[in-house]
């Protein structure tokens, strides 16, 4: 019998102990104790506790638990790297330099690296016509040299060691056009490269009478537009005749004319050599940015007349800046169609 009590005893407190021991690890849980489980029972705590959202007891945080801040990756647009056409060495040059009506292997070298660097000197073929000359001009205007059209030594040493201009936009388009108005140069640039540089008249600022406007400035107004609409050929304006003009502001155009010169002297377009206007617009598009940039000329000496006395007669030409000289007559060998007499109501400036 006593036996037999002492076993029930001892099963008793066996269970006593077990209830007990089960007890405070359950509170070790919740309170955090030394010895609380980290990883896998950290989510049943948590489980536990949002179960428990109805008690007033606060659950001390886990010393082991961090917080990882979270950082936003940060992204740079990048456009490739404009690609630089390499030194060549350029043959020697008289002491007057290479000009117009020059002609030979010299002639013809001058000409091919003037293409490979896209000022586009009309063809190769060892003669110094017009359309180099307009390239040689275009190097000359960007570097700051006499605008002579010669291929001097100053010259020579450019050509030789050729580098690209920047742009003069930020955060430009990848595919743009770019008028600078202080050098007189159009820059094509088409997925992030320079894809021609040509030399351009913009408006000369002096007043004038004629065109749908009445009388005005010949002024070439800074700032952004696109290309709106092209007409193919020749277009009889009210100010004159301009082949291929692609317009971008109203009725200011990029357009083919017979005398670019090296100063301002349009009525506000953006004139370029005849050969290059033949297929412009094939390296642009409608909608394409055209930047213009710079400052334009204008004289405001006095103001513009309100009417003209007279049938006015619109001048093709300015007197040059001090100190460019403007450079001698020439005679273009380019051939285009012959004028037609094309209206459209847009209002057109030369």
């Amino acid at each position: 019998m006593r036996k037999e009590l002492w076993v029930r005893s001892s099963i008793v407190a066996a269970t006593a102990v077990g209830v007990a021991v089960v007890s405070l690890s359950t509170y070790g849980y919740v309170f955090g104790f030394d010895g609380a489980p980290s990883t896998a029972a950290g989510a049943s705590r948590t489980g536990f506790v949002s179960a428990s959202s109805t008690s007033s007891s606060t659950v001390a945080p886990s010393s082991t638990t961090h917080t990882t801040p979270t950082t936003i990756p940060t992204t740079t647009t990048t456009h490739p790297v404009m690609k630089e056409p390499p030194a060549q060495i350029m043959p020697d040059v008289p002491s007057n330099g290479l000009g117009q009506f020059s002609s030979g292997a010299v002639v013809r070298a001058y000409e091919q690296r003037l293409k490979d660097l896209h000022f586009d000197p009309g063809p190769i073929d060892g003669k110094f016509d017009i359309d180099l000359r307009y390239a040689v001009e275009a190097v000359q205007k960007l570097w700051g040299l006499p605008r002579t059209g010669r291929i001097d030594e100053a010259t020579r040493g450019v050509i030789a060691g050729f580098k690209y201009p920047t742009s003069l936009v930020k955060n430009p388009e990848p595919n743009r056009v770019e008028i600078d108005l202080d050098h007189q140069v159009l820059v094509v640039w088409t997925n992030w490269q320079i894809t021609l540089i040509t030399t351009t008249s913009t408006g000369s600022g002096r007043r004038f009478c004629g065109g749908n406007d009445g009388c005005q400035y010949a002024v070439t107004p800074p700032g952004k537009f696109a290309f709106q609409w092209h007409k193919e050929g020749w277009r009889n304006g009210a100010l004159g005749m301009l082949w291929n003009p692609y317009y971008f502001n109203g009725g200011i155009a990029v357009h083919g004319y017979s005398s670019v010169p090296v100063y301002p002297a349009s009525h506000g377009c953006s004139r370029i050599p005849m050969h290059i206007a033949t297929y412009f617009a094939s390296l642009v598009q409608k909608g394409e940015p055209v930047y213009v940039v710079g400052t334009p000329s204008h004289d405001s000496s006095t103001p513009p007349p309100t009417t003209p006395t007279t049938a006015p007669v619109i001048s093709t030409t300015t007197v040059p800046p001090t100190p460019t000289t403007q450079p001698p007559t020439t005679t273009t060998k380019t051939t285009v169609p012959h004028p037609t007499t094309t209206t459209h109501p847009h209002t057109t400036t030369t």
